[in-house]
């Protein structure tokens, strides 16, 4: 059951979310200000720019369909350590993965409520007005690094002691969750100065476990939660 194409499929999703995301922000940002903070008029041009442009509303769908993936990816999670985990194998860190995410998904799709409006009424917006709902977005971007690191740290404990990831993959996803808390904690401070380098090394640590668990989904687990066949002594 753990091999089937339906779990295979639904652990790709992790990677599919990355690539698109990733491949859809570079789309819907192309030939705007690239600056850290822009000003108020610029954050306009690029706004009556965008609304007029066909590839950026592709970029934009990508990005939107992405996260609709790691929506998928977190379900498949959760089947997953339903499946897998007992008390005392990751149940705690599975689930707390899967929440974290859950928080990460509700912040990103809130967070383009700010750059939506100026869309929608950038023939009418003020500079001032237009620069802050950008800073509004600038700010919730790297607020999602916080649960983004717990998902990354939590997954990495969780799949491990599921025995669905080895030990290198589990230190390598906590030391990266570690690291997005404290990226973000001091980005939030100063957001215009924000490093986001362990975001994007957690997009490619999602990205390596969604493909290994979609080759080979749930072997070790079920080594690890099925009890050995026992063979009857010779009478």
């Amino acid at each position: 059951m753990l091999t089937s194409t339906r779990d295979r499929v639904a652990a790709a999703t992790g990677a599919l979310f990355v690539v698109l995301v990733v491949v859809g922000n570079q789309i819907d940002v192309a030939g705007t200000d690239q600056s850290a903070h822009p000003t108020g008029a610029a954050v306009l041009h690029d706004a009556t720019a965008q609304s007029h442009s066909g590839t950026a509303l592709i970029g934009f769908g990508l990005e939107f369909l992405g996260f609709m993936a790691f929506a998928v990816f977190l379900g498949y999670l959760l089947d997953l350590r339903r499946r897998t985990s007992d008390p005392t194998t990751g149940a705690i860190g599975s689930a707390t993965a899967v929440c974290a995410g859950l928080t990460m998904l509700i912040v990103k799709l809130a967070s383009a409520v700010p750059p939506g409006a100026v869309l929608l009424d950038h023939a009418s917006m003020s500079p001032g007005l237009a620069q802050a709902l950008n800073d509004m977005g600038g700010v919730a971007f790297v607020l999602a690094w916080l649960p983004y690191g717990v998902f990354v740290g939590a997954a990495a404990l969780g799949l491990h002691r599921a025995g669905l990831v080895g030990r290198p993959t589990m230190i390598i996803g906590g030391v990266l969750g570690a690291a997005g808390l404290v990226l973000a904690l001091i980005g939030l401070r100063d957001p215009v100065a924000a490093n986001p380098m362990a975001w994007m090394a957690g997009l490619l640590w999602t990205l390596v476990v969604s493909v290994r668990l979609a080759v080979r989904p749930g072997t070790a687990a079920r080594a690890a939660v099925e009890p050995p066949v026992r063979v009857p002594a010779a009478a």
